[in-house]
């Protein structure tokens, strides 16, 4: 009878041993991508997604990208969950920033129509340089997203990327300066969504991706994390696509601005956050031909007339006339940015070349 156990202890040991011998080798075989946040982290594989949050996440495919595989786990301040950010109020403030030109009567008179509107309202213009030095100050313990921020040459990629960052870490409103405010901030949310809401967003004219030229934010929201890890992504994938380093991005090397680090990246980013936390699919369907207000959780999706009414021809039927955004689209040349004043001249003097020819 002795004899049986220990051959039964034998065989019980063996198939412990076997066990953790393959748990370790799949743990081991799977490329891993991680994003992960002080006192939470997320970390995605081929099989799962696991996360200490407040909210059960779920797998996306376009959350799964080859190029972000082996990269650095990029880390940020930790995320507040719906109900944290439920109970307090957006941040009364106002953030924008300048080109290397600085700033003329035309953006100076829209930069004014904010004040107008919202008496008190703080406000800040950064320029380069003190884009910069709020990232090192405010990002100095994220040395991993501080020195990817910093290694950016493209103005218009690095523009895009500190509007998200400063929309997670400071909450508040980000307007680019070509925008005129036309209705106080506190009108913004229907009175029904005001202890619902934590981010809100207009559609574009065309009614399918969120305007990023003017957003409103709470602080440490996981939907602005995700457009963080998106366009983190994007960069990544941009780079291996091109052989290059994300410092040796160009605007010739990125697919579209559009979508690495603009509207449609935190449109995306901010859909598959949506999905992650309720569990279904949102798209399309959910945001297009509003003539209301919706609430997707804790986003408001404002019809096109609230931020993009000039461009959709101002519609009548789509709610209030909330900002104009003038399309100055200073970065849409071939550095991605304000060009010099005799660049300027030189392009219309060929201009004017090429007509007489």
């Amino acid at each position: 009878m002795a004899r049986y156990s220990h051959y039964l202890l034998a065989l019980l040991f063996a198939f412990v041993v076997t066990l953790f011998w393959l748990s370790w080798g799949l743990k081991s075989s799977v490329p891993t991508l991680g994003l992960t946040f002080d006192s939470a982290s997320c970390v995605l594989n081929d099989n799962a997604i696991t996360a200490n949050l407040s909210f059960q996440p779920f797998i996306s495919p376009d959350d799964i990208d080859e190029a972000f595989a082996g990269s650095a786990a990029y880390r940020l301040p930790a995320i507040k969950s719906k109900e944290q950010l439920e109970s307090t109020i957006f941040p009364t403030k106002l953030w924008q920033k300048s080109g290397n030109h600085g700033i003329d009567d035309a953006r100076r008179n829209d930069a004014k129509s904010w004040q107008i509107q919202t008496p008190g309202l703080r406000h800040e213009i950064l320029t380069d340089g003190s884009g910069d030095q709020y990232m090192r100050e405010q990002y100095a313990d994220y040395p991993e997203l501080l020195n990817l921020y910093l290694s950016l040459q493209v103005p218009i990629l690095k523009a895009d990327f500190l509007r998200q960052l400063i929309l997670f870490n400071d909450g508040g409103i980000w307007s680019d300066l070509d925008v005129t405010c036309h209705a106080p901030i506190d009108t913004w949310i229907p009175e029904q969504y005001r202890n619902k809401t934590n981010l809100v967003v207009g559609l574009e004219f065309d009614g399918s991706q969120f305007a990023s030229w003017t957003v409103m934010a709470k602080p440490r929201t996981s939907h602005v994390a995700s457009v963080l890890r998106y366009i983190v992504s994007q960069l990544e994938k941009s780079a291996v696509d091109y052989n290059t380093t994300i410092s040796g991005l160009t605007m010739q090397t990125i697919s579209d601005v559009v979508d690495v680090t603009g509207p449609q990246a935190m449109t995306r980013g901010i859909i598959q956050s949506l999905e992650r936390e309720t569990g279904l699919p949102v798209g399309r369907p959910n945001i297009s031909n509003l003539h209301e207000p919706v609430l997707l959780q804790d986003v408001l999706v404002l019809p096109n007339a609230a931020f993009a009414a000039m461009q959709g021809g101002w519609p009548t039927d789509r709610g209030p006339y909330l900002v104009e955004h003038h399309y100055a689209g200073s970065w849409k040349n071939d550095k991605g940015g304000e060009e010099k004043a005799e660049e300027k001249a030189e392009e219309k003097a060929e201009e004017k070349e090429e007509e007489l020819a």
